[in-house]
């Protein structure tokens, strides 16, 4: 059961929150209460929650989180190429069969 807890929001958390108030409850942002705020809390965590599920069952995560490591690092160069990490023998091959499954119910 859900207990009734005060907490102090940082003012741009709580601006944050109003700006999704509108989408969630239909309500202009000077019109909610701490009690909807919470309410926004929790949807904008259920939804982040069901995203993060979502990415997880995708097969090209591994793909975006390579080619986002490069982005990050901010320090790609024409010069040197970026090459793609060496498979041992002794790697799990699910991530390739996912793929290549992918590809065969697709034709």
């Amino acid at each position: 059961m859900a207990e009734n807890r005060r907490v102090r929001l940082e003012p741009h958390i709580e601006e944050y929150l109003q700006i999704h108030a509108v989408r969630v409850l239909g309500k202009a942002p000077a019109q909610i209460t701490g009690a909807e705020l919470t309410t926004i809390t929790n949807a904008l965590l259920y939804e982040h929650k069901l995203a993060h599920g979502l990415l997880k069952q995708i097969p090209l995560v591994r793909v975006f989180n390579w080619f986002t490591g490069l982005v990050d690092n901010k320090t790609i160069s024409p010069s040197v190429p970026a090459s793609l990490p060496i498979k041992s023998e002794s790697e799990n091959y699910d991530f390739d069969a996912q793929l290549g499954d992918l590809f065969e119910e697709s034709a």
